[in-house]
């Protein structure tokens, strides 16, 4: 494998962040959270970026992260946020530079994980329990255009720093 970054991409609650900091510290390499980068770049959460510039702010914003993080960073492992592929052409700009790996979930366990931590989450803190479950089935449904167009699809049995690191020792 070649210095390309890896990016992990999915729907919020997959658990992009958690396994690719697991992945970054297994092969010693460079891990990057988009989400957090901007709130250190803004010193705000996200949710205040959200109720205070707009969806559309925030959405510029990880586009032009993602440009200079392609610019400046090799080999590094980047979690990016679940709207970011959606959005300014930033899919084919990450599988032009790098790996995208796609951690699929049911919707079903999107909705458990998901539940408990609405707080922290601009686009579901208002929502009941139902209004969660039809907003998840509705943006997969949006969304699963650009996921399915990572270089990698990842089942949940695929989901785990083992796998991951055979399937990179073969590519």
């Amino acid at each position: 494998m070649d210095a390309k970054n890896i990016f992990f991409i999915g729907f919020m609650g997959a658990g992009k962040t958690t396994l690719a900091k697991k992945l970054a510290n297994r092969l010693n390499r460079e891990f990057i959270d988009t989400d957090k980068e901007i709130e250190k770049t803004w010193n705000m959460s996200i949710p205040q970026i959200f109720s205070e510039h707009g969806e559309l702010f925030f959405r510029t914003q990880e586009s032009l992260l993602l440009n200079q993080l392609i610019k400046k960073k090799q080999n590094s492992i980047i979690s990016v946020g679940g709207g970011l592929p959606c959005h300014n052409n930033n899919m084919k700009l990450m599988n032009d530079n790098g790996l995208t790996f796609y951690l699929k979930r049911p919707t079903k366990e999107l909705f458990q994980r998901l539940r408990n931590v609405k707080q922290s989450r601009p686009l579901i803190q208002a929502l009941s329990d139902s209004e969660l479950s039809a907003f998840i089935e509705d943006k997969i449904k949006e969304r699963s255009v650009f996921y399915e167009g990572a270089k990698v699809i990842l089942t949940r049995e695929q989901q785990n720093v083992k796998s991951l690191a055979e399937l990179l020792s073969k590519l």
